[in-house]
């Protein structure tokens, strides 16, 4: 339940609507108090120290005309209607136009931008401040306190709004430009590969974890998946806790974001019989690997990589033929990737108080994810000698700064798949090119 709750709760934040309508129901929260209770703008100036100031605002509110303030709030919200209808205009034609070029998947970055949910809040919220005015202003006589206070709270989300419109209107011709699209997911990808603060994987870690999966193969009972679906994020702690509750030892078969066909094998358990079938443990099993619809951000960095490899394979395709982005998503992914390596694979295994391994989980170091990013890019530019020489001169720096020998292993896979792809180049010029940048990478004269 807990595991369906932390899905739920990550879906909303990371929906389009959560930061306008928790704007919207802040702004609400204050404005209405402020119409309804009469409040006097003067006496809040007074208690800041303001008296000068408060006793202008004084005499605007003895004489201020409700007719007028109800014609200024109506104004005000036919505005806010316009501009929200503005913002859904601008961001379906630069969406689409992104699309187009680099990818559907780019779409979810561009939604969850801070200035386009901040506006659309803004938007919503003068709309509805200016709407409450309206409805307080039309019960009798509302006085000059309430109709000022209505229209300063409605001019100054409006302001807010306009300034908001240029900042979206800058952001939207940032979208459909390919690099500032690379830069601002190589960035995402980078910060998440940087934000794992697991403690890294050791030897140690390695032989306890092969001799728990090899126990597990041997012993252990499978638990099927119930239904189809995308492995939500784990929480590896949590899951180790409870099995530990149960008597269990496990090991995932399936990492965040792999989809699962129904029976398809999540874990395997050691330590289950048959009556832990029939008192729902399998099934509470199942409830902590939720399955998702769709894939998410798992903090892994393997849905922001994706991204960029996807942004690199449709700006190969002969429909678009930009090696220029394909390179520059590949220093991303190399930089991510490199920093991964330098700290070592992070540490997919969880002890009992005593030592001995609970829980073990597929790694996700550079070992699974460079060649899960780079390999496809690889293959769609085996026919560009400059693609090939940014991933040679990479993938070297990648296989000198990596820690573990799994990491190293995956960089000289990947330098080779390079090199096939340089001997079959058609221009010797271009050969030579990549054969120079293997042959800096491997410490040998370029000549």
């Amino acid at each position: 339940m807990r595991t369906r709750l932390r899905g739920l709760i990550s879906a909303a934040l990371e929906s389009l609507w959560f930061v306008p309508l928790a704007m919207l129901a802040v702004s609400q929260a204050l404005v209405l108090p402020a119409l309804t209770t009469g409040a006097e703008p003067s006496a809040a100036l007074t208690l800041l120290g303001l008296d000068d100031l408060a006793a202008r605002v004084r005499e605007l509110e003895s004489g201020y005309d409700a007719s007028a303030a109800r014609d200024l709030l109506t104004m005000i919200a036919g505005g806010m209607v316009t501009v929200i209808s503005i913002v859904f205009s601008l961001s379906f034609v630069a969406l689409t136009l992104t699309s187009q070029q680099i990818g559907p998947r780019i779409i979810d970055f561009w939604l969850q931008a801070n200035v386009t949910q901040a506006l659309l809040g803004l938007s919503l919220s003068a709309f509805f401040a200016s709407l409450s005015g309206l409805l307080v202003l039309t019960q009798g006589d509302p006085g000059g306190a309430s109709s000022l206070t209505a229209v300063m709270i409605a001019s100054v989300l409006g302001s807010l709004t306009l300034v908001a419109v240029v900042l979206f209107a800058t952001r939207m011709s940032e979208a459909i430009r390919a690099d500032a699209t690379v830069a601002r997911v190589g960035d995402m990808f980078c910060e998440a590969v940087a934000s794992d603060a697991a403690e890294r994987a050791d030897e140690r870690e390695y032989r306890e974890a092969e001799a728990l999966e090899a126990l597990a193969r041997a012993e252990g009972r499978a638990i099927p998946a119930a239904s189809a679906g995308y492995l939500a994020a784990v929480d590896l702690d949590g899951l180790a806790e409870w099995a530990r509750g149960h008597g269990l030892r496990l090991v995932l078969v399936a990492r965040e974001n792999d989809h699962l066909l129904p029976g398809a094998p999540l874990a395997l358990a050691v330590g289950m019989h048959d009556a832990d079938r029939t008192g729902g443990v399998e099934d509470a099993l199942r409830a902590r690997l939720a399955l998702t619809p769709r894939r998410r951000r798992t903090g892994v960095a393997d849905f922001e990589g994706d991204a960029l490899s996807e942004i690199a394979m449709r700006a190969l395709s002969p429909s678009l033929n930009d090696p220029f982005t394909a390179r520059a998503c590949l220093d991303r992914i190399l930089e991510g990737c490199l920093r991964l390596a330098r700290r070592g694979p992070p540490s997919r295994l969880r002890r009992e108080p005593g030592g001995e391994a609970i829980l073990a989980a597929p790694g996700c170091g550079a070992a699974w994810l460079a060649p899960r990013l780079i390999h496809p890019i690889i293959h769609a530019g085996r026919h560009h000698a400059q693609v090939l020489e940014t991933a040679a001169r990479g993938l070297s720096a990648l296989r000198d700064a990596a820690t573990a020998p799994e990491d190293r292993d995956a960089a000289e896979r990947l330098i080779a798949r390079v090199a096939r792809a340089a001997a079959a180049l058609d221009d010797p010029d271009d050969r030579t090119m990549v054969e120079r940048a293997l042959a800096a990478g491997d410490g040998r004269p370029e000549g």
